[in-house]
This record gives structure tokens, C-alpha cells and sequence, in this order.
């Protein structure tokens, strides 16, 4: 099922032809692209098929062109918040999601996107501080995974800490 995302901005034959000094309005964040044409200057990016907002995607919709829900600059799958504090002891949030960059409108290059896993840690008061997030590769999740289960086990008792070598040295 297609949607409109209500766009009042140029028609499909005018896409290919926007002007080399055009420029993102509220209305308009991305640039017009028409199709997937890799000799086109200007991607037409299909998202990624775990995007939270993948019905928001430009093949989703009437006009070819994004619509205006989707988040700007990148894809984000579903994500988990859970109550943290921070090293100061500020309460906040802990996020975790998948984010690969959304390149829709954007001038081709050869840089190759890769998934990977945000971490956010948000204040949970507006003046506590600024959002603080770090990515990873997303090929590093399952051992971050093992890691953190190794830890959690660890620290509830069900399992020794690691075992370390100590050797004497005469």
C-alpha cells in the first residue's frame, strides 16, 4: 500500500533536474530524486528494510519522495530505553539501535554505509546535560551480547569471574 506524504514540491519530471544550489526547506529536507538510476549525480535510497519508519520511505510513497516522518539523516530500527545513571550520578536513559545513514537526495560517492549499533545515553532532565551516543559495527553485537551476559552472570553469582594466570617470576 502506497501512501502520499503530502510533498507539494516538484513533479517526477522536474526531479532530475533540480538546480546545483538547491536547498533543503521544512517541506522539502531531501533532495527530489526520480528512480534508480546509478548514472544519476543523486541517490535514490530505498532505506534499510529494519528502519522503524520504513513505511516512510520513498517506495512507499505516491511520489517517489520520503515522506516527511522518516528521521532526516539516517535509518533507526526499533530501540530499547532503560533507566541508567550517569558517571555523576544524573538519572537518565540508556538507548540501544541499529542506524545506517539514510542517502536520499544525496550526491553519489563511493563511501560504503554500514550498519551499526548506537548507544545513547540520555538525561532525563532537559538541563541535566546533552545527549551523549557512540556507534559500533553492528558485526560486533553478538559478542558485545556474550560480553554482557559473561558480565551480568558474573556479578549475579552464577557463574566465578575469569579465571586469570598468575605465574611467578624468580
Amino acid at each position: 500500500m502506497q501512501h502520499s506524504n503530502g510533498n507539494t514540491g516538484p513533479t517526477a519530471s522536474e526531479f532530475g533536474d533540480t538546480p546545483g544550489d538547491w536547498v533543503p526547506t521544512p517541506e522539502q529536507p531531501w533532495r527530489p530524486v526520480v528512480g534508480d538510476d546509478s548514472g544519476a549525480p543523486y541517490q535514490f535510497d530505498y532505506g534499510a528494510d529494519w528502519c522503524a519508519d520504513r513505511a516512510s520511505h520513498p517506495q512507499f510513497q505516491d511520489d517517489g519522495y520520503p515522506s516527511l516522518n522518516h528521521h532526516r539523516t539516517e535509518c533507526r530500527s526499533y530501540d530499547g530505553w532503560f533507566g541508567a545513571l550517569s558517571d555523576d550520578g544524573r538519572p537518565g536513559y540508556l538507548s540501544a539501535y541499529l542506524m545506517r545513514p539514510f542517502r536520499f537526495g544525496q550526491e553519489r560517492g563511493s563511501t560504503v554505509d554500514e550498519t551499526r549499533l548506537a548507544i545513547e545515553f540520555d538525561p532525563a532532565e532537559d538541563d541535566a546535560g546533552e545527549l551523549f551516543r557512540c556507534t559500533v559495527p553492528a558485526t560486533i553485537i553478538r559478542n558485545l551480547a556474550a560480553h554482557l551476559t559473561q558480565t551480568a552472570n558474573v556479578g549475579d553469582g552464577w557463574r566465578a569471574p575469569r579465571q586469570v594466570r598468575l605465574t611467578l617470576v624468580e
